[in-house]
């Protein structure tokens, strides 16, 4: 599955009621006052000065670190979340996209709720980190406990709390300067991303090792008590902000969905949604991104209970390992490949529309894989051609859409992407019916009740990106031509 990495861009904040000289935020500026505003500076150093300890590493590096424990942590256990489902009672595919529909939902109400506290100065970006990592705790330790309400529990929770990576990107553009002579919050952003990617590929590995050696619910175990070490580390080493109020003007639009719960939020929101669509060709872009989440999405076959274990005859364990290697694979293709396949292809348009035909073949071409030409063949294609389609469509965006509303267009395209991941779930449940039915029979070596055979579900998933191939060039590649055609037929006329 493709990574889903975002960026904020902390608000300008002002405050009238604090004296400084021509108008200008004592709070933005922190310089030293001159006699003549001396009364008014040491309210402001009573008031409004941060009290920072001293780190022992900077405050980007202790982010850095948190992240990279915060995604190895989660890496543990989400390759082995079916195994889980069935331990604590789950055992048909309707129980486990409900799950999943429940999972989206809290995150949606999640990022409500916490931009809500943070509008009333009750959170601070640090505070919510720290709710982050403890809830987090909570969540898996109550997977260990087992038991349907428990796991149930847990996934409202972590749902409900998660909110790592768009508070550590806020908190990071704090700590930074986006200065062109340092670029060092450029510089520190990619380090956030490669502490993510580096988790990525060794946590599945480690996950696998503990539940095969140690025992069905040590990933867990151990991922829980990395949160607590995070949460710890977080309150040690980041710096303390007394002011939750100051901090709360610029966190109402680093949460994800907040703005639905700004003052007016709901009419920015339809703004921002308007933005989306204000021409048909940022329309086309945005409309393609939509898709492709909701068909990745859709057709994944990471969570089915014994797809693997059916389809190619390994161990439960053996997909953290696989997960690993796909992540891997995904690392050097973005690292190394990337850039030199869109110049190859012509540009993004193409190489997007190139890449999910590939997808579609690759699809086509699990469907009688062996294990050995799964893992030689098709995981590198698909890893070239997610990396291909993901940075092809998000370069678009930025290339199409006005400069001045890439903020919004970025909100609203947040919004609509976990509103539509919320209706997945439905759609897979009479999917698997609808495959079912069409294989005349039910899988009886599946180990959820409902889950198609694992060469039905290929073959459903190769109609569905056939599918979106179809659509993708109808919207980014057709438009061009018709363009181009307009434009020749207009030059013959006037000459």
């Amino acid at each position: 599955m493709p990574p889903h990495n975002k960026e904020s861009i902390p608000e300008d904040r002002s405050d009238s009621g604090v004296c400084s000289q021509n108008g200008t935020s004592a709070v933005k500026d922190k310089a030293v006052p001159s006699n003549a505003d001396e009364g008014c500076s040491s309210k402001m150093s009573m008031k409004r000065e941060p009290t920072t300890r001293q780190s022992l590493i900077s405050p980007p590096a202790t982010l850095c670190v948190l992240v990279m424990i915060d995604m190895f942590s989660v890496s543990l256990v989400v390759p082995l979340l079916h195994t889980y489902y069935k331990s604590a009672g789950v055992h048909s595919a309707n129980q486990r996209e409900m799950l999943s529909s429940l999972f989206s939902t809290s995150q949606i109400l999640g990022g409500l709720l916490i931009g809500a506290l943070s509008d009333i100065g009750f959170l601070s970006r640090r505070h919510i980190l720290l709710v982050s990592f403890l809830g987090s705790a909570l969540s898996y330790a109550l997977i260990i406990g087992g038991g349907i309400q428990r796991l149930i529990c847990s996934r409202v929770i972590v749902g409900l709390v998660k909110q790592t990576m768009t508070v550590s990107s806020a908190l990071l553009a704090q700590y930074t300067s986006n200065s062109d002579a340092t670029n060092d919050r450029a510089v520190w952003m990619g380090r956030l991303g490669a502490s993510t990617t580096v988790a990525w590929i060794l946590g599945p590995s480690f996950g696998s090792v503990l539940y095969q050696r140690v025992g069905e619910f040590a990933p867990a175990g151990a991922a829980c008590g990395l949160f607590l070490l995070n949460s710890v580390l977080a309150a040690v080493l980041l710096p303390t902000e007394e002011d939750a109020k100051e901090d709360a003007g610029a966190i109402k639009k680093d949460i994800k969905h907040s703005n639905a719960s700004e003052r007016g939020g709901k009419g920015r929101f339809y703004t921002n949604l308007k933005t989306c669509f204000s021409s048909s060709t940022l329309a086309s872009v945005v409309t393609s991104l939509l898709l492709y989440g909701w068909v990745c999405r859709t057709t994944s076959y990471a969570n089915m209970a014994s797809f693997y274990e059916e389809k190619y005859g390994i161990e439960p364990y053996t997909r953290g390992y696989i997960k690993s290697y796909q992540q891997c694979l995904n690392f050097v293709v973005q690292s190394f490949l990337v850039r030199w396949l869109l110049s190859f292809f012509g540009g993004e348009r193409k190489a997007a529309c190139i890449a999910s035909f590939a997808l579609a073949a690759a699809t086509l071409c699990e469907i009688h894989a062996s294990f050995q030409l799964f893992t030689i063949l098709v995981c590198p294609i698909v890893a070239v051609s997610i990396a291909m389609i993901s940075v092809s469509l998000r370069s678009l965006l930025t290339q199409v859409t006005p400069k001045e509303s890439l903020g919004s267009v970025l909100a609203a395209l947040d919004v609509l992407q976990n509103a539509a991941s919320v209706t997945v779930p439905f759609y897979r449940t009479f999917l698997f019916e609808l495959v079912t039915r069409v294989g005349s029979e039910e899988d009886v070596n599946a180990d959820m009740k409902g889950d198609p055979s694992p060469k039905l579900w290929l073959f459903s998933s190769f109609i569905h990106w056939v599918g979106f191939t179809v659509v993708l060039c109808w919207l980014l590649v057709l438009p061009k031509y018709t363009v181009r055609a307009r434009d020749d037929d207009v030059d013959k006329k006037n000459r």
